[in-house]
């Protein structure tokens, strides 16, 4: 089977290789993958600005498949199922998972980033606890986005809103943009900051306001999805005292706000990493049934895209594309493992 993996410092390749062997784990699934997810972390491993956990390693963590084969000891799912799978794999025994914040799991396994094989594969086989059905008519580019919503909506939750806040997206990224879906499906019409005006533009399309410091409402709510220390920075003085802050971008440079000004307005900051299982992904999707992401996806692009997509050489909006290559998409890329163009193989 054909797979994307890093195989050299800032060097993506399809390569070539066996389909999962041996008999199916009883409490697994077989999954033939339909869609795959690009996000900022695959950016990162793939260009060496983080390391991955070996060489050759196989990306992808925001995946969609169909079932092709159950395992014995497995129930509640079929064969052509279609599912989401959860990539953060918990134990279930340490002392987080047992208080539910197993996002914290001592033992926890990452498909894709920390230590499994990613989902950028023609087949895989995942534990049927960390798959979740998926309505047979959803659209793919609507589905792929259940991980990541994931990650929007949980962060919004650990936010504790009442319904009554004034609240503020800092970026309009995909991570942004998500969380303006799940807050406009919360009944809110929240502000956002973002300096990109097709992606400002996309955020008031979805139902944002335009944030200008100084002439709207101070915020009671920040949800900062930029990840750059910049954008909390430009903000920070017209907020309102006591304003809550939840961090879901990351970034390893400073936060961009001066512990002055936190201290005076007596900010109250929070991290949101990743998401409880099951809860979050399984409300994730519920969610999908209802909230068309599609609007903020990137047109498809087959797998044997994919080095291209991580060496940048992919055509800029307004170019004309290489023959067999899509064109960069403008805010959130994705896989359609169904595409084919005209030098990938046939799957063995």
């Amino acid at each position: 089977m054909r797979t994307a993996e890093i195989t050299a410092p800032g060097r993506v390749e399809i390569l070539d290789g066996p389909l999962p062997q041996g008999p199916l784990g009883g409490s697994d699934l077989r999954v033939r993958m339909l869609a795959v997810g690009i996000c900022g972390t695959d950016q990162r491993l793939a260009t060496g600005l983080r390391t991955p956990p070996e060489l050759p390693w196989r990306l992808g963590h925001e995946g969609i498949g169909e079932v092709a084969e159950v395992g014995s000891g497995t129930h509640g799912f079929a064969v052509g199922d279609r599912v989401a799978l959860e990539p953060n794999i918990t134990c279930g025994r340490c002392e987080y998972c047992r208080l539910g914040m197993t996002s914290a799991c001592t033992s926890r396994l990452s498909a894709g980033v920390l230590t499994q094989p990613g989902f950028l594969a023609e087949v895989i086989d995942h534990p049927i606890d960390f798959c979740h059905r998926l309505p047979p008519e959803m659209a793919l580019e609507r589905a792929v986005c259940a991980e990541p919503l994931a990650v929007a909506a949980s962060a919004i939750r650990r936010t504790g809103l009442d319904g009554t806040e004034t609240v503020l997206v800092l970026g309009a990224g995909a991570q942004g943009l998500l969380s303006i879906f799940t807050l406009v499906a919360q009944g809110y019409r929240p502000w956002v900051s973002e300096p990109n005006d097709k992606r400002r533009a996309l955020a008031v399309e979805l139902g944002a306001r335009v944030f200008t410091p100084g002439q709207c409402p101070a915020p009671d709510v920040v949800i900062d999805a930029a990840g750059v220390p910049e954008a909390l920075g430009a903000v920070v003085d017209h907020l309102a005292p006591f304003a809550a802050i939840t961090l879901v971008g990351e970034d390893h440079h400073h936060l961009g706000a001066s512990s002055f000004n936190i201290a005076q307005k007596q900010l109250r900051i929070k991290g949101s990493f990743i998401y409880e299982h099951p809860r979050d992904m399984a409300e994730a999707v519920d969610l999908l049934v209802e909230m068309p992401t599609e609007k903020i996806m990137g047109p498809a692009l087959a797998l044997d895209d994919v080095p291209a997509v991580f060496a940048g050489k992919m055509p800029q909006e307004g170019e004309n594309p290489q023959p067999g290559v899509t064109p960069r998409p403008e805010v959130k890329q994705w896989v359609d493992m169904r595409l084919r163009t005209d030098n990938a193989h046939a799957m063995h």
